[in-house]
């Protein structure tokens, strides 16, 4: 539910040839399903969000000719500035799979109140925040009452997946490790950028929390709450009529 896999669009794959890579090894790793988040990140990244769904669509070919089992759907990766809303509600920055939630970053210093104004700015104006790997924000270290706040205001706890590879030791811990058997993440992604930049490693952090998360919890970030940025639940989730359009646009 976070990769940068789309050709030409963002700092990921330059040519289709490397996302058709990346997407092979995504299907050998067992992934059945992404939703692509290319950048929106005004002065860095700035795509049309029309130009983001033809490179979809185009890459959506490309899977059914080489016979993959896998579902690209359509999100953003947004950074958090003061005219984000504004392209959220013209259209021109993607919400997640067509529905109000959005994936929102920020700087790694940024400071916890910007976090705070746009958990409520969106939160007020009926988005969702998904937090994109808040492991980054030096504001949220060793901070559960913020995460903890966070959440009372609506938004949800994004963390990648390549956290959960250090191994425990005895005098350093992996803190990530703790924090999700603790219940402060939401989602899980690969944040993958291609074959070389930041690699998908899924199926290794998978493989530990199926030795070492409670079922119910794993199945919760893995399964039921992706589900909700698929669309499955898009009636409840999504404002009435609202995101229609986006809906009708995450098939294929």
């Amino acid at each position: 539910m976070h990769c940068h896999v789309l050709p030409g669009v963002d700092d990921g794959p330059a040519a289709i040839e490397e996302s058709m890579a990346v997407l092979k090894e995504a299907a050998r790793q067992g992934i059945g399903a992404m939703i692509v988040t290319p950048h929106f990140h005004p002065g860095r990244y700035r795509v049309d969000a029309s130009r983001i769904l033809e490179t979809l669509n185009q890459m959506r070919g490309a899977i059914a000719r080489e016979g993959l089992k896998i579902r690209l759907v359509p999100g953003q990766e947004c950074y958090y500035y003061s005219g984000l809303l504004e392209e959220l509600e013209a259209g021109n920055a993607l919400t997640m799979a067509g529905t109000n939630y959005v994936l929102v970053e920020f700087d790694g210093d940024t400071l916890y109140s910007k976090i705070q104004l746009a958990v409520r700015e969106l939160g007020e104006n009926g988005y969702r925040p998904i937090i994109a790997h808040y492991e980054r924000y030096s504001c949220l270290h060793k901070r559960t009452d913020r995460l903890d706040e966070l959440r009372a205001r609506g938004a949800m706890l994004q963390m990648n997946f390549d956290r959960l590879l250090d191994r425990d030791s005895l005098f350093h811990p992996n803190q990530w490790r703790r924090l999700l058997k603790e219940g402060y993440v939401d989602f899980l992604g690969s944040d993958t950028h291609g074959m070389k930049f930041r690699p998908l490693h899924v199926k290794q952090a998978v493989a530990w929390m199926t030795a070492e998360v409670k079922p119910e919890l794993r199945k919760k970030i893995l399964t039921d709450n992706i589900r909700l940025l698929l669309g499955q639940n898009a009636n409840a989730a999504a404002r009435p009529g609202r995101f229609r359009r986006g809906n009708t646009e995450i098939g294929g």
